[in-house]
This record gives structure tokens, C-alpha cells and sequence, in this order.
């Protein structure tokens, strides 16, 4: 089989789909045997390491395949490594977990220390964020590292680490300074590249996860760690943006190990679909199965296509300096949820043989409620997504200003205040009729400050004493921000009689006799 290719994918992409998807096939069986046994597959784990697809983000010069390959390179690898259990997670984890890191924040020493060892397939990494009691949360991070000569020092513990006890170096964040300037700022957080058998530095713990059979999961204590200074990536207090470029990166793997997933219930709707006959015909002629079928399809082609244009952008430098932020969070979101309804259609289609681990879409199941909470809780993300992509994208979504159409009576928008004429006085009653006018139109809506003052062309502070006054009279009320400013203002029902007549306010529409109404 061969995966689907883009026309922008260069040659040697290209190539690494076709190679991937061979050497896919050709393993498969053995990641099943593995997962069956709850191993971890060293030996897959060590062909996909030796055979270059670390390889694929880093630069030329340290060994890698450069921008040829690139983050696209990389998901083209990671699209094909999903359907290898295990070994999937702990690639993922390599290159989001110290290799990502390194190439963009390293030094040149750390980069010339690193990466040919990524590169030839020599380590293995992990990253380390999630703390007992630190989760969505991660500004809060309570481990520590105090700077001692050249050296840091680090206590605390973390948990749920993917490749504890595998990787042999660890991308660990732990906080430099409490200062509430620094913390407001985002500075109190130190990225720390600390290497296996660190004294001080061991696995607590390994977890039982739902999913994930075979991946080491676990909890690390840091005891009295001393880890070099030359560790440090990006300086002291560079923490929280190596994190969040680490985080867009990791949900990137993540979505596209997602619509590989999609794929797979797919796969095996298909296979039961034509051989489970019932009521004398395959079921695939039973129409709910085709349209849960048809939702998995068109869940994989847009999303899929979805995950590549981010790792497009990444690779041309088209997105911002920390990574594609709201995409990457926008598809982690929107392929997990894909992923589990594909996995419960799947097996609705399936049937009781669905239920059984005979049957690798149980374990998609169980795998995806994990990606539902890794970086980032879905429901965090969302909150994300909320705040920062109206602010990122305000001009996108300005408001519009609209106004009554004089002959039909409805409101016509504009994308720019209309302001009164110029030389219009501004005092109390041009407020308080503006205000009606506002209310004709949008009922129910308050009007905001910043149209407010261009539609009567005054200065903030005239326009707070009007609408200060007009409050005290009871024929305006305003609902003031956080810092105690008047944000946004309407008429009361007693303004509006001051302002304007009652037939001013009246609608009806054309076809509406209006002698039927009192």
C-alpha cells in the first residue's frame, strides 16, 4: 500500500511515504505480537531509529535530511509508525521531546552534542511537563532547578512520562524564579536537557494506562539532580516558549497520528462490512453502516489535509515564531473527537467481534481517551482556542456597524461607523437618541465603547460624563470592565420613552396588515 500523496510534497517526501508504508507493512505483524504481550518492540523501536526518521527535522549540518524532509517529512514517518502500536508513542515522544527543542532553541554546542546522535538514531527522548499536582496548569510547575556554580539543581517530581526509563535524555521544565514579575511575564520557567543516570535523577513509577499497551509511562523523581548549566536551552527563563513551540509541534504528530487511526477503522469497517452477512446480504448494503462509514471518509480526507497544511506552513515559515498555535490546537482537538467516533462506529459496524482484541479497534478506543487529555485537555484547548483566536484574528471578526435602511426598515451592515455630521453637539439627549437608534436596531444588544465614540465623534472623557449622568437619572445603564471603565452601555426603558415615541421603535412587516394589531 502506498500513502496518499499531496501535490506539494516534494521528492523526497515522497519517497519517505513510499518507504514508510513498506516498511509498515512489513512490521505490522510483529507490533500486534508485541501488543498482545504488552511488550515494548526494542527491535521495531531500533529499525525505526536506525532507518532515519529522527532524521527527518534536523538540519543537514548536523546530520539529518534538512528541509527536504522537514516537519512534513516527519509526519509523513509518523502517519505510517501509528499503525505500529507501541513504538508509535516513543517516536512521537523523541521528537517533541528534546530533538524539536534542540533544533529550534539549541545553542550551537548543545545543537553539535544533540542531534547527530537524534539523527543517527542513537537516543531516545521525552518530555517532561505534567507534575502530581500540576496538569492543564503547567505555568504552575513546582519542580525546581537553583542555579549553583555551573551547575543547576533540581527536586520535584513528575508524572505521566511517556519513554520514562527508555529515553536517554529528557526535555525537563522546572521553575528558576518567584518572582511575580517574572511569573506574570511567563520568565519563571527553564528548559533543561538532563541526561539518563543523572544522579539524583530515576523512575518512581511506571503507570497502567487504558491505552497504550507496551509504552513505558511513568513518574520521575528529581532529587538533589545536578544537571550542567550548558544543559539550559535558550537561557534562564526561555521555559515557557521552548514549552508551547514544543506543545504545537507534539499536537501536530499527535493529529496526524490521529487521522492514521481514522484510517484503520476504515480499514476494518470495510473488512467486516463485506464479509458479516445478515438477513441474507453483506452488511455493508445496510444503509446506517454506509453513512457511518461515509463520516469516517470524510473525516480523514479534510483532516488529514488539515494536518499536512500545518506541517506545510511549518516547513515554509509561514506561521508564527512559536509554532502554529491555534491550528495545531484547533486539529488536536477536532481529530481526537474524529478518531473516538470512528473508533465507536467502527465498532458499531463490527459488532460483538468490535468488543474483542481480536480486532485492533478496541485498543484505538482505549488509545485516543489518552490524546483526548495529552497536551492540553481538550476542553482546555477549546478555552484556548477561544481567547486567543479572537485576539489573534480581531480584524477577521470586527464588528459591524450597522444601520437602518430607511425604505425597508431593516439593518444594513457597514464594516465602519457611520458618525453623526460633523459639528454636531454631543450632550446628554444626542446620547440618549443614539442609544434609541442602537436599540431599534440591535434590541437587546449593548452599545460598545469604542463604536460608541466614533458614532459621536467625542473624546472618552465627555463621553463618561454623559453616561455617568444619564445612569444617575436612571436612563442609561453601563456595565464597566475589570479596571472599573465603562464598557458597555445601553438605554433603560425609561430613556428610551425620553428618547424617542413609541411608534419610533415599531416594526412590521409588509405582508403584516397592520390593522390586525392593537
Amino acid at each position: 500500500m502506498v500513502l496518499d500523496k499531496y501535490p506539494w510534497w516534494n521528492k523526497t517526501q515522497c519517497e519517505l511515504a513510499d518507504k514508510i508504508e513498506d516498511f509498515v507493512d512489513r512490521n505490522i505483524g510483529r507490533a500486534t505480537e508485541a501488543a498482545y504481550k504488552k511488550e515494548f518492540p526494542y527491535d521495531l523501536m531500533d529499525k525505526v531509529l536506525k532507518d532515519g526518521w529522527p532524521a527527518t527535522i534536523i538540519p543537514e549540518e548536523y546530520g539529518g535530511m534538512g528541509k527536504e524532509a522537514g516537519v512534513t517529512g516527519c509526519c509523513i514517518g509518523m502517519e505510517g509508525i501509528a499503525r505500529l502500536g507501541a513504538i508509535a508513542t516513543s517516536f512521537a515522544t523523541t521528537m517533541f521531546g528534546g530533538c524539536h527543542q534542540t533544533v529550534h532553541f539549541g545553542n550551537e554546542e548543545q545543537k553539535e552534542k544533540w542531534l547527530p546522535k537524534f539523527a543517527r538514531g542513537e537516543i531516545m527522548g521525552a518530555v517532561c511537563i505534567t507534575e502530581p499536582f500540576i496538569g492543564s496548569d503547567a505555568a504552575g510547575i513546582e519542580t525546581t532547578a537553583v542555579r549553583d556554580g555551573d551547575e543547576y539543581i533540581l527536586n520535584g517530581k513528575k508524572r505521566f512520562i511517556t519513554n520514562a526509563g527508555l529515553a536517554d535524555v529528557y526535555m525537563v521544565y522546572a521553575k528558576t524564579s518567584d518572582n511575580p514579575t517574572d511569573i506574570k511575564a511567563y520568565k519563571h520557567l527553564t528548559g533543561i536537557l538532563v541526561e539518563k543516570g543523572t544522579p539524583g535523577f530515576t523512575v518512581e513509577k511506571i503507570n497502567e494506562l487504558i491505552g497504550w499497551d507496551g509504552v513505558r509511562n511513568g513518574y520521575l523523581n528529581f532529587d538533589d539532580a545536578r544537571v550542567p548549566a550548558s544543559n539550559v536551552l535558550a537561557g534562564e527563563g526561555m521555559g515557557w516558549n521552548i514549552m508551547i513551540s514544543g506543545l504545537n509541534f507534539e499536537r501536530t504528530l499527535g493529529a496526524i497520528a490521529g487521522v492514521s487511526a481514522i484510517r484503520e477503522c476504515i480499514r476494518y469497517a470495510a473488512f467486516s462490512m463485506d464479509r458479516r452477512v445478515q438477513f441474507g446480504q453483506p452488511t455493508r448494503e445496510f444503509q446506517a453502516n454506509q453513512l457511518k462509514v461515509a463520516d469516517m471518509i470524510a473525516n480523514w480526507k479534510i483532516l488529514r489535509l488539515l494536518a499536512y497544511y500545518i506541517a506545510y506552513q511549518i516547513d515554509i515559515g509561514g506561521m508564527a515564531p512559536l509554532g502554529p498555535f491555534l491550528e495545531s490546537t484547533a486539529a488536536k482537538i477536532y481529530i481526537t473527537e474524529a478518531m473516538r467516533k470512528a473508533a465507536l462506529d467502527c465498532i458499531q459496524i463490527m459488532g460483538g467481534d468490535g468488543l474483542t482484541r481480536f480486532y485492533p479497534i478496541e485498543a484505538i478506543l482505549r488509545d485516543v481517551k489518552i490524546l483526548e487529555i495529552g497536551a492540553g485537555t481538550n476542553e482546555v484547548l477549546r478555552l484556548l482556542l477561544y481567547r486567543q483566536g479572537l485576539r489573534i484574528h480581531a480584524s477577521d471578526f470586527k464588528a459591524p456597524w450597522r444601520e437602518m435602511h430607511p425604505e425597508l426598515q431593516m439593518p444594513i451592515p457597514h464594516m465602519e461607523v457611520i458618525p453623526l455630521p460633523e459639528g454636531t453637539e454631543v450632550d446628554e439627549n444626542t446620547v440618549l437618541n443614539v442609544l434609541a437608534e442602537y436599540w431599534r436596531i440591535n434590541p437587546g444588544l449593548h452599545f460598545s465603547r469604542d463604536q460608541l465614540l466614533a458614532r459621536l465623534r467625542t473624546d472618552e472623557e465627555k463621553l463618561d460624563e454623559i453616561l455617568m449622568s444619564l445612569e444617575e437619572k436612571g436612563l442609561a445603564k453601563n456595565y464597566r470592565d475589570k479596571r472599573g471603565v465603562i464598557a458597555l452601555t445601553r438605554a433603560t426603558y425609561q430613556g428610551l420613552k425620553k428618547a424617542k415615541p413609541n411608534e419610533y421603535y415599531q416594526y412590521f412587516p409588509k405582508w403584516v396588515d397592520r390593522s390586525e394589531f392593537f
